[in-house]
């Protein structure tokens, strides 16, 4: 009796040791993950291409996009092409944001609602919702646990850490050699499995690894939207009016 209760602490001491240190280590390599992503300020000239079917790669819409970033909290997008919706402005701070519609000159908050944040941008459409276009931390945003640790990837599972969240959980897929993000799967309790998203065609751009192309696969609808960085600067100055909630459609 002794011996086999002897037995079970030991069994039940090394199961809540494993998952301390999997609990551990996923939040440390998330960190990492969150270090490699972080620039002081970046420029970047960027297409964003709308398929309406994912399988028919004749028909799409082409957006032409500037974009601003300060740290891991702000960015600014302000859509250049097609004429339609020339001057369309989007600012971004941590869970917040704001959109200028040039059309009728009309600044207003996107509302926190989950089904204003599922939304696309209007006028735009395609399969990067409000939520996709926020910033902030994966750390921050959500509690991770090891999945699958793979020879070459790790496969973190991600728990929203608060209410509001439009996924239910998201699941990452790190690379090893370098800690980025190649995939990220959302899903949400209405859909289940409802997106993926697949970063590729890795290049060194200012000394700091960048995927250039980003495809957004919507299981929901069979659609998907693909942003092509053309140009990216990194460390540069950007005036403060970008990322100011009263001034970025001035």
């Amino acid at each position: 009796m002794n011996k086999t209760r002897a037995v079970y602490i030991t069994l039940l001491f090394v199961l809540l040791f494993s998952h301390a240190y999997t609990d551990e280590d996923a939040l440390s390599i998330i960190r990492k993950v969150d270090e490699k992503q972080w620039i002081e300020t970046s420029k970047s000239e960027l297409s964003m291409l709308v398929f309406p079917e994912a399988g028919d790669e004749n028909t799409f819409r082409e957006f032409k996009v500037l974009s601003y970033c300060r740290g891991n909290e702000d960015s600014y997008m302000e859509f250049l092409y097609p004429r339609t919706i020339k001057g369309l402005k989007l600012l971004s701070k941590g869970d917040d944001q704001w959109i200028y519609f040039a059309s009728t000159g009309r600044r207003r908050k996107i509302a926190s609602s989950l089904q204003s944040k599922k939304q696309s941008v209007k006028g735009v459409g395609g399969d990067f919702s409000y939520e996709d276009l926020g910033n902030g931390k994966l750390e921050e945003k959500y509690s991770f646990t090891i999945l699958e640790n793979l020879k070459n990837k790790w496969v973190l599972e991600g728990k929203p850490n608060k209410d509001g969240s439009v996924y239910s959980c998201i699941v990452v897929h790190v690379d090893k050699s370098n800690y980025l993000v190649t995939k990220i799967e959302y899903h949400t309790e209405e859909e289940g499995h409802y997106k993926d998203l697949i970063m590729e065609e890795v290049k060194v751009i200012s000394g700091k690894q960048t995927a250039t192309r980003m495809t957004m696969i919507n299981h929901d609808r069979e659609s998907k939207t693909v942003v092509i960085i053309h140009s990216a600067e990194y460390e540069v100055p950007i005036d403060d009016k970008y990322f100011n909630p009263t001034r970025f459609n001035k």
